[in-house]
């Protein structure tokens, strides 16, 4: 091999390692708005997803996408066209934390003409004003790939939940003639997809239809930090890391331990 072409394999050879060196050293990542692509949370979101397609596919639950709350005459799925944000507010699942804490102080930040003098709530005004109006619309905003979420948690303890934010406080019922009176409801109301039965313990699905809409994102309240931190950079914002509603703790899960622990397991598998 002559020396001129033992100078080129060399130089080849020490680019090569100054190139290896140079990406396995520095992270050369920008914090820009796009999509997420931290491994671990992204495996999570497919873990997540697949397991919601799989339920879908063996209990076929295809209905139509629930646009408007005809019980609690609210709407549940807004999009906020300034971000191209969809999602759809779970009760008792951190709705108040994203619809009061987040979407609403953007759009007093933008100057957005929401609120008005009728004397409803201003988050009911809010929900109205970014309601989604027919299904044409919704299939259009789903064209546009928006960012896409809702946020769920275990449903025992949001049943637990809501049990002490609705029912406790009247002292009507305890604990375990609550549950009784949630599956009285919900077995006369399911042949009508559950309308009537206070949305706060109303199946996931007749509120967001996790079979009809591909969400980007499915959080959960165990990682909700974790998950607000990432749809706010898809969006491009700064998460001011500030939940509302939050009892201290694990307040709610040893509170649901607790009043479970009381229930047979024919009443949790009704469940």
């Amino acid at each position: 091999m002559d020396s001129k072409r033992l100078k080129i394999i060399i130089l080849i050879c020490s680019l090569m390692c100054i190139t290896w060196l140079y990406y396995t050293s520095y992270d050369v990542s920008l914090p820009i708005k796009g999509p997420v692509s931290a491994e671990p949370w992204s495996q999570e979101q497919a873990n997540r997803k697949k397991r919601i397609d799989t339920v879908c596919q063996e209990k076929a639950y295809y209905d139509d996408v629930p646009i408007f709350d005809i019980t609690d005459h609210i709407y549940r799925i807004i999009f906020f066209p300034n971000y191209n944000v969809l999602h759809c507010g779970i009760p008792k699942a951190g709705s108040t934390t994203w619809t009061a804490g987040t979407f609403m102080k953007l759009a007093d930040k933008l100057g957005i003409p929401y609120k008005t003098n009728s004397g409803r709530v201003q988050r009911v005004n809010f929900l109205a004003y970014f309601q989604i109006k027919d299904v044409e619309t919704f299939n259009r905003i789903l064209e546009g790939d928006p960012v896409s979420f809702t946020n769920v948690r275990h449903p025992f303890e949001r049943l637990v939940s809501a049990y002490y934010d609705k029912i406790k406080p009247s002292g009507k019922m305890m604990f375990d003639q609550f549950v009784q009176y949630v599956l009285m409801t919900a077995n006369a109301t399911q042949n009508n997809k559950f309308v009537g039965m206070n949305p706060h313990w109303r199946p996931y699905n007749t509120l967001c239809a996790f079979c009809n809409i591909n969400y980007k994102v499915i959080s959960k309240m165990e990682t909700f930090k974790e998950d607000k931190k990432k749809i706010m950079h898809m969006l491009g914002l700064e998460d001011e890391e500030k939940r509302m509603n939050k009892q201290p703790g694990n307040t709610t899960e040893s509170k649901t331990r607790e009043l479970f622990r009381n229930l047979t397991e024919e009443v949790k598998i009704a469940l």
